[in-house]
């Protein structure tokens, strides 16, 4: 892959992550932040689950709670 089709697949993954934290009603209303403030450390995306990892061994879960993206502990 040269480094324009590497830009292209970066836009699309970064278009779809942030679709999938639009589906909160609190983001779409602007109840909570526009954009993932912990989106660095994405390293996975479900339904309705977004995993973290923070560095080796720290990983959290948001979950889509009520129309929030809520941290489970």
């Amino acid at each position: 892959m040269d480094v324009a089709g590497a830009r292209t697949l970066k836009a699309k993954i970064d278009a779809r992550q942030q679709r999938h934290w639009q589906q909160a009603r609190a983001v779409r209303e602007g109840r909570q932040d526009r954009a993932d403030p912990d989106s660095e450390h994405l390293v996975r995306v479900r339904d309705t689950e977004r995993e973290y990892e923070s560095g080796p061994g720290r990983r959290y879960v948001k979950q889509l709670v009520d129309g929030r993206w809520v941290t489970a502990p």
